[in-house]
Order: C-alpha cells, then sequence, then structure tokens
C-alpha cells in the first residue's frame, strides 16, 4: 500500500499563493514558497495535496528531513543527492551538487522541477547552507521549491532568493467550521450538525490533526456530539486512535515510534513481534496513525502523534523496543538505541560512543562528535568523566558553528569544577557569541592552569584560541606573545593553525616579512590538509599586501583547489575577495569578475554580513571600470548596506577603497575628496598600516586635487605619502610616487621634469605588473608628449595605452585613449553599440577560456539551464551563433 495524500480542506488562499509561484516558475523565474506553523497544522499535507494535483510540475524532489540526523553533517543532503559519502565533501561543493541535480531533473519544455523539503527544522546546518545556497543561485530555471518548516527555523527564514517577491510565506492557521464541516463530509461522507462542529473546533482549537483524529476514529458522526469522544490534546488524540486498534497494530505503531524514521516492514514486524506485519500496517493507515512511503518504508503519520505513543510507553517498555532497534541497525542509530537502552552506567558501550567521536571529529563531523560525547556522559559512572564529555562535547558544538546548541550546554559547564578545560570551553563560546571582556578573561585563564598543570595539549590549544580573540580584535602584539605557548605542537592541525594566526598577527603588526616567514616554515601535506586552506588563503592575503601578486595567487589558486576540504570555519566568501583583489591587479580582469560573483555566491548564503561587504565591494570594480555604472553602484549600495553592524576598520575602508574606484572612473572629483581627505593623515594611516591603505588613499586624493585645481594640497598629501611610503615600501599596488610626482610636476609647469618622472615610474617592476596600472600611466605620457608636440612619441604611448584598455575593455578610459589618438590624427573605431550584462560577461569570459557549460556552472555557481539562457542572449547581442565564434571574438 502506498500513501495517498490527505484530505485537504479550508486551504483556499494557501493554495492559490502555491498556484501562483507555479506559475512564475513555469515563466523562468525560480520560486520558494515557505509553509511555516506549529506542528499538527497541516503544512505537510498541504504541500503533498498540491503536488499531487499541480499541473505542469516534471519532477518532484522530496527530501524528509529528521531529527534524528539534525546533527549529520550533510545527512540531509545526502538523502536529496542520493550520496551517502557527503560527509568528506565542503559547503560548496555540497551547493554545487544540489544546484547540478535541480539542473538535470527530468522536465520538458513548460515543465517545472518541484523540490519539496518537508520538517526543514531538523535539517543539519551544513545541508541547510547548501541548500540555501543553491536556491539564491538559481536565476532563470523553472524550480520551484516548497520549505515546510516550523516557526523560529533560522536557516530557512525570507531572503531565499536573489529576487525578494519570488519569496512567499504561507502560514496555515487553525480550521473554521466551515472547513471542519467540508472535511468531514470529504473523509466520511458525514452531514454533521453545526452545534456538533462547533464543539468540535471549540475542543480542539481547530488543529487540523486533532480534527483528522476525530474524524477517523469516530464510528458515526453522533459521537461527535459527546466531548467524550473530543480529545483536547495530541496525548489524548493518540490514545483515541491506539485504542481503536488490535493489540498487534497497536505493538507495531509503538516500534515505529522507537524507530523514529522510516522503516522496512520486516524490522518493524520483527521489532514488534507481530506475525502479520502487513495486515498491521494497513489497519494502522487507515486509523491515520502510520504512513507508508513509496518505496514501501513505515513511519508514523505526523511527528506529534509519534512523540505521544513514545511518551506514554513505560520506561522499561520503551527501553526493551530500543534493545531490539538496535540489533536491527547500524552505525550512529545502532550506538543511540543502545543509550536509550541502558538502565544504567555502561562503560564498554561509553569507550565505543568516545571512539565513535574522535573518528567523526578526524572527519571534520563535530556536531555528530558532540553528540556521541554527550551520549557517552549519559552512561558513564565516574562524574569528573561525565564532565570531561560535557566540556569536549561544548567545545565541538561551537566548532560545528552550533551556537544555539552550545549555549544550551553552558549553564551545566559553569557547573563543572573549575578546570583549563572548562575554561577553554566557556571562553570559546563566549568568543564566539561576541562577549569578549569574558573570552579573554576565560581563555587567559584556561591558559594558566593548563601551564600549572602541565597539560601540553591543552596549554597549546588554549594559546591559539586565545590568539585568535586578540587578532580579531586588533591586538596582535598580545597575539604573538600568547602563541609561544603553542610552539612545537605535535597535532598537525593545531601547529598549522598556531602558525596562520602568528602570520595574522604579524601582518597586522606592520611585519610583512615575519609574517611569511612563519607561513612559509609550515610543511604541507602530501594530499591536502583541512588546515592548509587557511594557512594558504592567509599566506596569499599577505604576499598581496607584500606586493608579491603571483605568489598571492598561487597560494589562492592552492586554497580554492582545497575546497574539499575546507572546515566549517573557513571564510570560503574571502578566499575568493582575495583573488579577485589579485586577479584584478594582474590584469585578468574578467578573473576578478568570476571570483567577485563566487564570493557574493558564498557569502550571500553565510552567516557574517561582513563577508557579503567585502564581496560586493570588490564586486565594484570591474563594472566600474569598464564603465557599468549601474551594476557597480548597485553592488557598491549593497556594500555599504552591510556595514550598519560592522566594527572592523578593515572592512570599512575597504568598501571606501572601492567607492573612491568608482568615483575615480567616473570623474567624480569632489567624490573622492571626500571619501580620502578625512583619511589622509599621517596618523590614521599608521593606525592602519597593516592594510597598507596609504596606496589607494593617497594616490586618488592627490589626483583628485589636482583635477580641481588644488596643487597646494596636492603637495602637502604628496609629503604624507612619500613618509608613509619610506615607513611601508613594500605594498599591493605600485606607489606611484613617479606619476603623482610628474602630475605635480605638470601643474607647476615643469613639463620636461614631468616627462622623466614618469619614465621613472615606467622601468619600476611593480608598475609592469599591474596593466591598468601600467596603462593609465602610458596615457598621461602620450598626454604629455602631445602637449608638447611630439606627435610621433605621443602616438607611441597611446596606442600602447589603448591597446592595453582595449584588452581589459576599460571602456571609460579607452574613450578618452582615443579620443586623445584621434587629437593627434588617427582615426576612431567604430564602438560596439551592445554592451553585455554583467553576468553575461562572466559567462562569456569562461567560454571563451573553452570552459564547457557544465564547468562555467561550476564556476559561476549557476545551473546548466542558467548557463544556456546567458549563452543565448550573448549570442544575440554579439550576432553570433556558436562557440567558437564567441572565442574568436574574445581572443
Amino acid at each position: 500500500m502506498i500513501d495517498r495524500p490527505a484530505v485537504l480542506a479550508g486551504r483556499d488562499a494557501e493554495l492559490a499563493t502555491l498556484h501562483r509561484a507555479l506559475e512564475a516558475a513555469r515563466s523562468g523565474t525560480p520560486q520558494v514558497v515557505v509553509i511555516e506553523a506549529e506542528a499538527g497544522m497541516g503544512k505537510s499535507t498541504l504541500a503533498e495535496a498540491f503536488l499531487a494535483d499541480a499541473a505542469g510540475i516534471g519532477e518532484a524532489l522530496w527530501l524528509r528531513c529528521d531529527e534524528f540526523e539534525q546533527h549529520v553533517a550533510y545527512g540531509a543532503a545526502g538523502i536529496l543527492l542520493d550520496d551517502p559519502w557527503l560527509s568528506t565533501s565542503s559547503d560548496v561543493e555540497v551547493g554545487r551538487a544540489i544546484l547540478d541535480r535541480l539542473g538535470r531533473a527530468r522536465t520538458t519544455a513548460g515543465q517545472v522541477t518541484a523540490l519539496a523539503i518537508d520538517d526543514a527544522q531538523w535539517m543539519d546546518r551544513p545541508s541547510a547552507w547548501a541548500v540555501r545556497f543553491a536556491l539564491r543561485r538559481l536565476r532563470s530555471d523553472p524550480v520551484l521549491s516548497i520549505i515546510v518548516v516550523r516557526p523560529g527555523s533560522a536557516d530557512f527564514g525570507e531572503h531565499l532568493t536573489t529576487e525578494p517577491a519570488a519569496t512567499h510565506l504561507v502560514r496555515p492557521g487553525p480550521l473554521t467550521a466551515a472547513a471542519v464541516r467540508q472535511l468531514a463530509a470529504s473523509l466520511r461522507s458525514w452531514s454533521v450538525p453545526p452545534g456538533a462542529i462547533d464543539r468540535l473546533v471549540s475542543r480542539t482549537g481547530g488543529v487540523p490533526l486533532l480534527v483528522n483524529a476525530v474524524l477517523v476514529g469516530a464510528s458515526d458522526p453522533t459521537q461527535l456530539e459527546s466531548d467524550a469522544h473530543l480529545p483536547p490534546s495530541t496525548a489524548a488524540a493518540a490514545s483515541h486512535l491506539l485504542a481503536a486498534v488490535d493489540p498487534p497494530t497497536r505493538r507495531l505503531v509503538e516500534a515505529c515510534a522507537v524507530l523514529a524514521e522510516p522503516s522496512d516492514l520486516l524490522v518493524v514486524g520483527e521489532m514488534s513481534e507481530v506475525d502479520e506485519p502487513a495486515a498491521a500496517v494497513s489497519i494502522a493507515a487507515r486509523a491515520g496513525l502510520l504512513r507508508v512511503t513509496p518505496s514501501g518504508a513505515v513511519h508514523c503519520a505526523h511527528a506529534l502523534l509519534r512523540e505521544a505513543i513514545y511518551a506514554d510507553l513505560s520506561p522499561s517498555r520503551r527501553r526493551q523496543f530500543h534493545a531490539r532497534a538496535a540489533q536491527a541497525t547500524t552505525g550512529n542509530r545502532r550506538l543511540a538505541h543502545l543509550v536509550y537502552a541502558a538502565d544504567r552506567p555502561d562503560p564498554v558501550l561509553t569507550e565505543q560512543l568516545i571512539s565513535a567521536a574522535e573518528t567523526a571529529r578526524s572527519s571534520l563531523q563535530y556536531g555528530i562528535a558532540a553528540t556521541h560525547r554527550l551520549q557517552a556522559r549519559s552512561i558513564a559512572a565516574d562524574p569528573a568523566a561525565r564532565e570531561n564529555l560535557l566540556l569536549r562535547a561544548l567545545i565541538e558544538c561551537v566548532e560545528a558553528l552550533e551556537l544555539d546548541r552550545a549555549a544550551a550546554l553552558g549553564p551545566a559547564a559553569e557547573e563543572s569544577a573549575p578546570t583549563a578545560l572548562r575554561n577553554l570551553a566557556l571562553g570559546l563560546l563566549a568568543r564566539e557569541t561576541g562577549r569578549i571582556g569574558e573570552a579573554k578573561t576565560l581563555l587567559r585563564t584556561a591558559l594558566t592552569m593548563a601551564k600549572a598543570s602541565g597539560e601540553t595539549t591543552l596549554r597549546q590549544r588554549a594559546a591559539l584560541e586565545a590568539a585568535i580573540l586578540y587578532v580579531r580584535i586588533d591586538e596582535a602584539e598580545a597575539a604573538v606573545a600568547v602563541l609561544q605557548d603553542a610552539e612545537n605542537a605535535q597535532d598537525p592541525e593545531l601547529g598549522g593553525d598556531a602558525a596562520t594566526t602568528r602570520g595574522i598577527a604579524l601582518w597586522q603588526s606592520g611585519d610583512v616579512r615575519a609574517a611569511l616567514a612563519s607561513l612559509h616554515d609550515v610543511p604541507r601535506t602530501p594530499d591536502g590538509a583541512s588546515w592548509e586552506a587557511d594557512l594558504l588563503a592567509v599566506r596569499g592575503m599577505v604576499h598581496w599586501h607584500a606586493g608579491h601578486l603571483e605568489e598571492a595567487l598561487r597560494d589562492l589558486d592552492a586554497a580554492i583547489g582545497l575546497i574539499h576540504l575546507w572546515r566549517p570555519s573557513t571564510n570560503q566568501s574571502r578566499i575568493h575577495v582575495l583573488r579577485s583583489a589579485t586577479r584584478y591587479s594582474l590584469g585578468d580582469w574578467d578573473g576578478a569578475a568570476i571570483d567577485a560573483a563566487a564570493a557574493c555566491a558564498l557569502a550571500e548564503a553565510g552567516a557574517q554580513t561582513w563577508s557579503a561587504a567585502l564581496a560586493h565591494a570588490l564586486s565594484v570594480d570591474v563594472p566600474a571600470a569598464r564603465g557599468q555604472w549601474q551594476a557597480a553602484a548597485e553592488h557598491l549600495a549593497l556594500a555599504k548596506a552591510g556595514l550598519a553592524d560592522i566594527p572592523s576598520v578593515q572592512v570599512r575602508l575597504t568598501v571606501a577603497h572601492h567607492e573612491t574606484k568608482l568615483a575615480l572612473a567616473r570623474r567624480d572629483w569632489d567624490r573622492v575628496v571626500a571619501i580620502c581627505a578625512p583619511l589622509g593623515t599621517a596618523d590614521f594611516m599608521r593606525s592602519v598600516s597593516w592594510t597598507r591603505a596609504e596606496r589607494w588613499i593617497m594616490p586618488a586624493w592627490i589626483q583628485a586635487c589636482l583635477a580641481l585645481g588644488q596643487p597646494s594640497t596636492a603637495r602637502a598629501a604628496l609629503e604624507v605619502y612619500e613618509g608613509a611610503i619610506a615607513d611601508r615600501p613594500d605594498g599591493p599596488s605600485p606607489s606611484r610616487l613617479g606619476w603623482l610626482r610628474g602630475l605635480l610636476a605638470e601643474s607647476d609647469g615643469e613639463p620636461r621634469t614631468a616627462r622623466e618622472l614618469y619614465a621613472d615610474d615606467l622601468d619600476d617592476p611593480m608598475t609592469g605588473l599591474v596593466p591598468f596600472v601600467r596603462a593609465e600611466l602610458l596615457h598621461t605620457m602620450g598626454c604629455l608628449e602631445h602637449a608638447l608636440g611630439n606627435r610621433h612619441d605621443a602616438i607611441s604611448h597611446l596606442a600602447r595605452a589603448r591597446d592595453e584598455f582595449a584588452r581589459l575593455r576599460a571602456a571609460p578610459q579607452l574613450e578618452r585613449c582615443t579620443a586623445e589618438l584621434v587629437a593627434c590624427g588617427l582615426r576612431s573605431p567604430a564602438p560596439n553599440p551592445l554592451v553585455l550584462s554583467e553576468r553575461e560577461e562572466d559567462v562569456a569570459a569562461l567560454v571563451a577560456r573553452g570552459y564547457t557549460n557544465k564547468e562555467v556552472g561550476v564556476a559561476l555557481y549557476l545551473t546548466p539551464k542558467g548557463v544556456e539562457y546567458h549563452l543565448r542572449n550573448i549570442y544575440a547581442k554579439l550576432g553570433i551563433k556558436r562557440r567558437q565564434q564567441l572565442r574568436q571574438l574574445r581572443g
């Protein structure tokens, strides 16, 4: 027997919303409908009934989440993708796999792919991140996602699509008397008197689960007129339904309640000792107690019923069922059933659980590790062992970023004995929940106690975690000092993280060379390790700030190559931000735009608001330099919107930097001065020396002052800048001192001095690394030679600049350079009348590099259908029909 959707009544408004979303998805606009209500309100029934009757759905993908697996990383995603090995993947890889699965759905033209997620509040956090990531990356895909969830879920709120109007919230409420009358007629063909209907609604509160239980359990309509047959609670409804079935069926239902997951009929039959389980299942299904999946698995009809039936079992009967369930299950479920079956401390099982926790931890499954330790704690005899297990579980909850769960363990941890482990665990919780002062005290105390007790590994861990706190709040010297207690760690992960943190701290203190030495001293593993992605990303960042652009790119490429090993704490968006900045400097603007798009996609699905601010700030550069003002302004607005709750000076400076780039591209000199003048003091730049902010603040300010006719202000700023460069000669971009001095010389009427200064700047190796800076310098030199009447030299410089601007597709600069060449007597080429959108530019750039549609989708986090949509637009705008033509145009 296979389930059919339950009868639906009183849900016309909710169904209308679902049908509107379906039509919008059919037109190529992905839609998400969140059905949110308390348990028992008929959320799942609404989704099932809609999907069963709606026309135009090609393939419906169902995912039913399980409370038992809410701490199994990628457990839900593994079911959706039919891949049990996702635990070894990263969030990004799983998000890509979900995108790919939605893109491969079996649909024909005009049909929609439906993704339905039931009981989403039980989805594990990594799977929830991957699903949100995938939903927000759908573009022109005919996909309708239905999320069934209880209120209060932090993972499935109102921002599940890039277009706010494409996310719909449906909140089914209690049934009205009219709806209950309709349900009675549809379900039992009864015509119930109005008084009985009103009594039924009043007694059950109109909760669909209870109303349905009454209607199914009543033998005739007259029973609805007596309060004795109207259960006021789910527990009473469950007892009422169980009382109506025979003892073997009751035992089978109880077994299902203990198993708490869809289970094979034979397993349920053996557990309940029922000779004819198929017959018992049929009776229980007709009574509204059980349901059968299309694959034949049996489970309780509703989570509330299951909870009520389980709670009504006596302790001894519960343990008996769990012992039988342990014999029929394997892995983590078997261990859990053994724990629930235990009635006394069990040293053997305790060791098995601790071993399972260590195994889970080694594969980065911190949430599962915490679950095993808490289970071991419940059956451990020794009080000290129970405290140890609690504290280690709390640490692992923090590592899994399950902060609500960690906070729930906090009060018990505070009551434990004052040990180094206790202070470490509570210090980590305080740090990750923003209680900085408390975290400082606890982590320092943990370190002091670990040193006093001679606990080496604990001392090293406490030192590392304290140092991480210090670098977050820009106390670099304190971080470097405390990391002395983390030296010579035997654990490669702890040692690698200590080296990474030391590198950040040394960089923050301004000692770039020492930072790089620290990061290069750590040996790489042959096959890569989870901590190496963070180390390589940080090393790439420091190389970038030191002006070692090619070395930075190599490290960042390697970090992204370890994507399958990224930990929950790895900031994936930040790595793409760094590579975008590096590629932009090196003149790979298409690659920079692609990385910026990836950074935005990752940040949108992440928890750190500052990641989104950084990603959108970096996304300003390429469209600004190419004259795509609207796209640049939209990214800037999103970056600035994310600053409201961000105290980080570095993030605020980064957003200001990229706002300045847009103002420079538009030649909005007043805006450049407004941004840079307050920042252009020696004291301020010294206070943020580790950001090398002077490399963008001062050149932009000086250039704007000269454009506005303020040479004295420009000269004073140049003196401050020269001092900063003398103190900090390394930086992520050319100093451009020769160019700036040359501009001042020109304003002072000394063109030949300017020529010499420009030539010196052109010889700077750093200028040669950054094509856009070199092209700007050549443009300036060409304009000077034209003004001096040296037509041949002017054309030579301007032509080289024009070729570079054309390669970069830097439209505003190309237009100005071309105009100068025309003034020198050269003809202007015809402009391209059609401009690609920002996303079309990204797709075209990858196709021109030889990427397949699937590879483009992987790089940009799009489905194959989304790539095809953009390609059609590109071909139409460029007047071409084949990929080869696009490669020739962009070659």
